[in-house]
């Protein structure tokens, strides 16, 4: 037997499964990666028709930088720009899908109790998380881009199809959701298109796993260990269902030996303290993407609380120190879901 790993660049999580000789009349695997939304996307495919694998790739590829496009917030010319430009002074028309993807943000705020809010921009932007040089910002900076960040201060017209800001200065980041929503999109195209082995990634941080590898039950996916770049925290097996991960160790600012973290409580507008890093595992990438930031902020009970509403939603943190001393906690229903990989017990 001979071990094939497939590392997912600036991935937190890549994917790792161990394949016998495969006949000649098996299906072989065939991947692309094309750098959209700002990180590396990769599409891997197990089919026994060469041309119609990589027609599905291109195409999964192409709709994933289509909903860049939608989404981004820094081209000038896409929809979402023109709402953050506009909706402050007058209501902006939406398009049925970027309607749709902003009533999903508002469903996930207003269950995860206002965790997941993609108004959160000005706050980053304080701390200087758009820059190269973050630093600790002062009480007055954060408390005036408090007044400009809340999901509340989105208004949603179902009737008009229409966005509202309530004060200038809003913006919407999808950032914490739109990879998900690329992903899932992909999923979709590739589903289209009878393809039943594939794994879909956007960044390595957040992935979907489409059926399962040939001679395996799933994907298995190795949770990156922040305290040990070679050796994987846990070890996950996916099949038709998603994982997303996010963490500190790659995204802090340190300050007099303190480490501030670029995830931010938008009911408090400060940075979280005291997890290292979080994943999830949900039916859906958009699901598993937009409830690490819940799973990120919110205590253990109501953690647990919100995930039991979620069928086949799970939670891995890590707590504490990004460091060997740091320990874990998981939802109490997927000790079968987090396989340790050599992480003594806490």
């Amino acid at each position: 037997m001979s071990a094939v790993y497939v590392l997912l660049r600036a991935a937190l999580v890549y994917s790792i499964f161990t394949l016998g000789n495969l006949a000649p009349a098996e299906p072989s695997l065939h991947k692309q990666a094309r750098r959209i939304m700002g990180t590396f996307c990769e599409v891997q495919i197990y089919d026994s028709n060469s041309s119609r694998a990589e027609k599905a790739i291109a195409a999964a590829l192409d709709e994933m930088q289509r909903v860049d496009r939608l989404l981004s917030n820094y081209d000038p010319a896409s929809e979402l720009s023109t709402i953050n430009r506009d909706a402050a002074r007058s209501p902006v028309r939406a398009s049925a899908e970027l309607y749709s993807f902003l009533k999903a943000c508002r469903g996930f705020h207003d269950e995860t109790m206002g965790t997941f809010d993609p108004t959160v921009g000005p706050l980053v932007r304080a701390w200087g998380f758009f820059t190269a040089h973050p630093a600790v910002s002062s009480a007055p900076e954060i408390a005036a881009a408090r007044l400009k960040s809340g999901f509340d201060k989105v208004i949603l017209n179902d009737e008009e199809r229409t966005v509202s800001f309530a004060v200038a200065g809003v913006e919407i980041d999808p950032g914490g959701i739109g990879k998900g929503y690329a992903v899932d999109r992909a999923v979709g195209v590739l589903k289209k298109q009878k393809i039943h082995s594939a794994l879909v990634s956007a960044g390595g941080s957040t992935l979907y796993a489409v059926g399962h590898p040939p001679g395996h039950d799933a994907w298995r996916l190795a949770v990156r260990n922040p305290a040990n770049d070679v050796q994987p925290y846990a070890m996950v097996a996916l099949r038709d269902n998603s994982i997303s991960t996010s963490g500190i160790s790659e995204q802090s600012v340190q300050v007099a030996g303190h480490r501030y973290s670029h995830i931010f409580d938008p009911r408090t507008g400060e940075p979280v303290e005291g997890v290292c890093q979080v994943s999830v595992v949900a039916p859906t990438a958009v699901e598993s993407d937009a409830m690490t930031k819940a799973a990120f902020i919110l205590p253990r009970d109501t953690l647990t609380q919100l995930f039991r509403k979620h069928a086949g939603t799970h939670a891995l943190k890590i707590e504490g120190a990004c460091d060997a001393a740091g320990s874990r906690w998981a939802t109490p229903w997927s000790s079968s879901v987090f396989v340790w990989n050599h992480v003594p017990p806490k």
